[in-house]
């Protein structure tokens, strides 16, 4: 072959070569380019929050492995936001169950955390993230214990008593965190103690109370016994110092049997035999037992059934309900007064009021009117016997049998106290003497 035509035929053959090359190099650039974008798709997509998005043509070649790479660290992505998420609806749902408020500040000051109970305790309302603590919670005392728990190392414990209609006292736990190193945040548990301050109170006005009144006829019997014993009483005086020491004897007596009683009935050791039971008959038997005490008081009482059907109740507990509440309405209604016991239905209950047109309760006096050895007037309450036991014992009764009681009462116009019992269920067995 000649020269020319060698060199013509490998020009072209390298022409073609060059053309084939290129055509590959682009047909491999556009397979690579489009295996970046959808790398960058894919990528972009899971930073996004599309956690289930796939790579649609995984990389083979040279990006097989980058490809496998992104596709293994996209999928350790989803586990982690899948188990931080169950971490956090877990958390959630304990926080939310709390019966203590919690509340998690960070090293600013400003919330980061408050669970529903908190709110409910504090009346929070709206949104209370990132908001600084004070403008959140305005009390002082709670600002002074989260800044000496954030400045200190050991737990803060303080008592906060807050403002309002009824006392509301909390118990404050608060310590900040981390124990070791910069302070990232506080973490305070509040625990609402009111009711235990409440019991507290009440316990120690018992005590009190109950001391003062077992003091006051020992004393009586006591000195009038010194008295007898010193032989000083002329003979017309022994039998009257004798009276006055049976009579103290005597309501010493019944405020030991009614504490023993009442005992008895918070202790759940009341054996009561609840049946369908007439109220309006142990209404009437328990008038008409009283009616000699009542006519003595110059004090009309009647009965009004307005045809209530059969209670699920103990006829010994109803009766000795009535007789309290009887008693008591006697005690304080001026001669010439009334006294009525009505009784009706409302939904499943069996309704009984004791009214009277007497002195009335003072509206101060009402919230506390059940309570052991509370009277509203205590100099009467003594000269007419009562031991203040009364109304505690007939509080207890009712809740034991299923019902409530309440009073309304209005100085000076009389009081009408009201309790409930649990209608009867029809092919019940009746109500027995126990």
């Amino acid at each position: 072959m000649e020269p020319a035509l060698l060199w013509r035929a490998v020009g072209l053959g390298a022409a073609v070569g060059v053309v084939v090359a290129l055509a590959l190099a682009l047909l491999w650039r556009r397979r690579l380019v489009r295996t970046l974008r959808e790398l960058e798709r894919f990528a972009r997509a899971v930073a996004g929050g599309d956690l289930g998005r796939r790579l649609e043509r995984p990389a083979s070649g040279a990006l097989a492995d980058t490809s496998a790479a992104v596709e293994r660290m996209a999928g350790e992505l989803r586990r982690r936001i899948a188990e931080a998420t169950a971490e956090k609806e877990r958390l959630q749902a304990v926080l939310s169950g709390m019966v203590e408020g919690v509340l998690v500040l960070n090293a600013a000051g400003h919330v980061v955390l408050a669970n529903p109970r908190l709110r409910q305790l504090l009346s929070l309302w709206g949104e209370v993230a990132d908001r600084p603590l004070l403008e959140v919670i305005r009390h002082a005392g709670v600002d002074d214990a989260l800044r000496a728990a954030m400045a200190g190392e050991e737990l803060v414990v303080r008592e906060i008593q807050l403002p309002g209609l009824e006392e509301r006292v909390l118990r404050v736990h608060a310590v900040g965190f981390p124990q070791q190193g910069p302070r990232l945040g506080t973490v305070a548990v509040f625990h609402d103690v009111s009711e235990i301050r409440r019991l507290e109170a009440v316990r120690r006005d018992f005590v009190a109370n109950v001391s003062h009144e077992l003091r006051t006829p020992l004393t009586a019997i006591r000195g009038f016994a010194e008295t007898l014993v010193s032989g000083e009483v002329p003979e017309p005086d022994v039998k009257t110092y004798l009276g006055v020491i049976l009579r103290h004897a005597e309501r010493l007596g019944s405020l030991i049997n009614d504490l023993l009683e009442l005992s008895r009935i918070e202790s759940r050791k009341v054996s009561l035999r609840p049946g369908p039971l007439e109220v309006g008959r142990v209404a009437a038997a328990v008038l008409a037992g009283l009616e000699p005490q009542l006519r003595l008081c110059s004090i009309e009482a009647r009965l009004e059934d307005a045809g209530a059907p059969p209670a699920l109740a103990d006829r010994h507990a109803v009766e000795q309900v009535l007789t309290n509440l009887l008693d008591n309405a006697a005690k304080y209604t001026e001669p010439g007064g009334h006294v009525v016991v009505r009784l009706g239905a409302e939904g499943g209950f069996v309704t009984t009021e004791v009214a009277d047109d007497g002195i009335g309760i003072p509206a101060e006096d009402l919230p506390r009117i059940f309570e052991r050895f509370y009277r509203v007037d205590k100099a009467r309450s003594r000269d007419l016997g009562g031991t203040g036991l009364g109304l505690a014992i007939v509080k207890h009764l009712v809740g034991a049998m299923g019902g409530e009681i309440s009073v309304a009462s209005e100085l000076g116009s009389g009081t009408t106290f009201r309790f409930t019992l649990p209608r009867a269920e029809p092919g019940a067995p009746a109500a027995r003497r126990p």
